[in-house]
């Protein structure tokens, strides 16, 4: 028996939430027609491009509507902080997209600390973020921007404190 198949859109490659998706990112994939499933038609490719993924896209899976959209691929409650991070301050082995951190305040150049022990001007908190994406190291200044999301209580607080360089990112375990 002849079933009929029909071109739609798959992942060429995983795209993390809140990525901009490009025409790399897509391939086009024949399937059999069925009604359960709903994936993008292949000839709608020039309108997904430019979108934002609103979930992990993984390679090889058909695309939906459900999966892109407009928006900034963040939920309520949280934000997106950029982190410009030099050689020590990130882990060697690098980071990627999805791994959780703890973003810790550090002395910075003068090493100073208030009474408290706390580092001067920063917050003694350290903050739980989720990475985002990770930028290539600028030649010129050899600095990583990591993109980083946290709650939208700590955004201010983390901002703030990455425009003083005074911190460290920490690797958590994976499924904490």
């Amino acid at each position: 028996m002849l079933t009929a198949e029909t071109e739609v859109l798959a992942v060429a490659r995983d795209v993390q939430v809140g990525s901009t998706i490009t025409a790399e990112d897509l391939t086009v994939a024949n399937v059999s027609a069925d009604p359960r499933l709903s994936p993008i038609p292949a000839a709608q490719q020039s309108e997904v491009v430019g979108m934002v993924a609103q979930v992990p896209l993984t390679r090889g899976g058909l695309l939906t509507r459900a999966q892109v959209g407009t928006g900034t691929g963040l939920t309520a409650g949280e934000m997106l902080v950029a982190l410009p991070l030099k050689e020590g301050q990130i882990p060697a082995r690098g980071l990627t997209p999805g791994q959780q951190v703890l973003i810790v305040p550090t002395p910075g150049a003068t090493g100073s600390t208030s009474e408290t022990g706390a580092t001067s001007g920063t917050s003694e908190r350290p903050t739980e973020a989720t990475v985002a994406e990770v930028g290539p190291v600028n030649p010129t200044t050899q600095v990583t921007v990591v993109d980083v999301r946290v709650r939208d209580a700590d955004g201010p607080t983390v901002a703030r404190l990455a425009s003083t360089g005074s911190l460290a990112l920490i690797l958590l375990p994976t499924g904490r």
